[in-house]
């Protein structure tokens, strides 16, 4: 069975009345009510109209609006506009339309501003008529930082104020609950101790920090010691700022804090590592707890330096007083502060004077004041000016070896670390031993050279010491006391090393206070002699002793020792001898060696052991 739709439209009211449903609402679908004259069912989604705007202290704005009507049960959702743009917040824009009928505009800018609400169903969409709202006070743009002090003292708590304000510097009053701001402008003390904030819990937290204030109607103030205390530990001007995210403080609060009184000194030197007997300015600074210049420190006071010690050569060290006296470590110095600074002046008011070479560490002490931490200085010793010999011992035995240290000096008395590198160096001053050995020291390459010749000895830092058996090896022959000397010439010694040179072990047998009748005498003569042009019948005389194995007689031999003296030629008379027991071991009695009568001659006396212990013999040999 066919169907048509008839409408029917009665004159001009009809007419008007539907142009009015196009213009309120947004048609839907037609129906049919069967064959003949049928009227027409229009469906259409409504409009919504917003009921409140509420503008608020921080840029937000609350706007709620009627629920609009659709055709059938299929959900409406709406979007928001602001300005015929879209809103912030809570609202939903045209690209996300939602279902609720409410929502919060944010980051609203100050002034008045227009919204509407389009309900959207399926394909079609209603827009409400404009609702107004006009923002007074805008979102939190910054801070603004107030203090109790601004001129607190160093470490005294400070009770801050923070305001969050708008644009227009107006307190933003929503701005409430807890806040993490982060602090600064304000450094750590000269000792290190940080600025702090105490936190709305009442921990104390430092600067840098995210620090948690709790705000109501937009102000975060100090309560019960708590939610914005500050203490800052560095004196001088410090800008506070505080920030959370992008809001921070375009004028921070400015504030100057005073220092502490004083509570110890700091030194300083204009040299760290002067050279001895150079004059060095101190600076002295009084500090308070915190590490601060001390500046109510002022006037006259008198420091006890200590520390450093005297030279070698007895040089004191000394700071000079205000007036410029030298005043020796240990001694009140007076000395002046400005603003808890003494500052040296010409020659006055701390020029420091070390003798001393090497590492010290200064101290200044006036009453329970001092510095903590020891200046710390190393002195350098000045240009070589002298020589200065050591020994391992100053009783070697005659003969054995004895390791020599020479050591370059300054004036001082400091060993001179400049003077290095291969030295010639003159040993003087000890003889030859009764046996004709020249004393000697081992040079730098291992050779032994006499005294009188120049020795090549090695120096590092100011000093030539015995290594492997070279450089300063020393043997003396002669026994007894003497002395030894050093030069390179241009620095010598100025106080020679004494040494006593112990007699060695009996080893040898020599020829003892021999005398020739005639002919020359060779030297020297004690373990091989010769004598020239002797003669016929000329005669020899000698007695026997024993000596150590450089011929240094030795004593208290005791009994039983005999000497045996035979000849090539020529006649022996007086033999065997008898060598005394105490006292010097030499035979109390002389032998007689008589040359052949005639014709030449060259013959060898040999002095050897009768009884008792056997030595090294010794020879005499007299020729024509």
């Amino acid at each position: 069975m066919s169907r048509r739709l008839r409408l029917r439209f009665t004159g001009p009211l009809v007419g008007v009345g539907l142009i009015a449903a196009l213009a309120t609402s947004a048609f839907a679908y037609f129906t049919s009510q069967g064959l003949g004259n049928a009227s027409a069912a229009v469906s259409q989604l409504s409009t919504s109209t917003i009921t409140t705007a509420t503008a608020a202290a921080g840029g937000t704005v609350s706007l709620s609006w009627s629920a609009a009507t659709a055709p059938d049960a299929e959900a409406v959702k709406y979007y928001v506009t602001r300005d015929g743009s879209e809103p912030g917040g809570t609202c939903a824009t045209p690209g996300a339309p939602a279902a609720a009928t409410s929502c919060t505009d944010q980051s609203v800018p100050i002034g008045a501003h227009t919204y509407k609400v389009t309900a959207v169903w399926r394909s079609w969409t209603t827009t409400s008529a404009v609702k107004s709202a006009t923002v007074t006070i805008g979102e939190v743009d910054h801070f603004t930082i107030a203090a109790a002090s601004t001129t607190p003292a160093v470490g005294a708590s400070d009770n801050l104020t923070i305001t969050a304000k708008d644009e227009n510097n107006a307190t933003v009053t929503t701005y409430t609950g807890s806040h993490s701001l982060i602090f600064s402008g304000a450094s750590s003390s000269p000792g290190g101790t940080a600025p702090t904030v105490v936190n709305s819990a009442g921990s104390t937290i430092a600067f840098g920090a995210a620090t948690a204030l709790t705000f109501t109607a937009g102000v975060a103030a100090v309560t019960s010691s708590k939610n914005g205390v500050m203490k800052i530990y560095r004196s001088g001007a410090a800008s506070i700022a505080a920030t959370e995210g992008s809001v921070d403080t375009p004028s921070p609060l400015v504030v100057t804090v005073t220092p502490g009184a004083a509570s110890k000194y700091t030194l300083t030197a204009a040299d760290a590592t002067p050279e001895a007997a150079e004059l060095d300015n101190l600076t002295i600074t009084a500090v308070d707890t915190y590490g601060n210049t001390a500046t109510a420190y002022t006037g006259t006071h008198s420091l006890v330096f200590s520390g450093a010690s005297a030279s070698p050569a007895g040089n004191t060290p000394t700071v000079s007083n205000r007036e410029g006296a030298a005043v020796a470590f240990g001694a009140a110095t007076a000395i002046d502060f400005s603003a808890g600074v003494a500052s040296a002046s010409g020659a006055a008011n701390g020029v420091m004077t070390l003798f001393k070479s090497g590492a010290t560490s200064i101290k200044a002490t006036e009453g329970s004041l001092t510095n903590s931490t020891a200046l710390a200085v190393t002195v350098v010793a000045t240009a070589a000016t002298k020589l200065v010999l050591s020994a391992a011992t100053t009783t070697p035995v005659a003969a054995a070896t004895d390791n020599l240290t020479t050591t370059a000096q300054d004036v001082y008395g400091n060993t001179a670390t400049s003077y290095a590198g291969a030295k010639n160096i003159v040993f003087s001053g000890a003889v030859a031993g009764p046996a004709g050995t020249v004393p000697t020291v081992v040079n730098s390459a291992g050779t032994a050279v006499n005294f009188g010749s120049a020795t090549a000895l090695t120096f590092t830092s100011g000093v030539a010491a015995v290594t492997s058996s070279k450089n300063g090896m020393m043997r003396l022959y002669k026994a007894g006391a003497t002395s030894v000397s050093a030069s390179d010439g241009t620095i010598s010694t100025a106080t020679p090393l004494a040494f006593t040179v112990a007699v060695g072990t009996a080893a040898r047998l020599g020829a003892t206070s021999l005398t020739a009748s005639a002919g020359t005498i060779g030297s020297p003569c004690l373990f091989t002699c010769t004598i020239t042009t002797l003669g016929n019948g000329g005669t020899v005389s000698a007695k026997v002793s024993v000596t150590d194995s450089a011929g240094n007689t030795v004593s208290e031999l005791g009994t039983g020792h005999t000497v045996k003296v035979t000849s090539t030629g020529g006649t022996i008379a007086g033999t065997p001898l008898t060598i005394e027991a105490t006292g010097p071991a030499v035979s109390s009695t002389s032998f007689t060696y008589t040359a052949p009568a005639s014709g030449n001659f060259t013959n060898t006396i040999t002095i050897a052991t009768n009884a008792g212990t056997v030595y090294t013999s010794a020879t005499v040999t007299p020729s024509k």
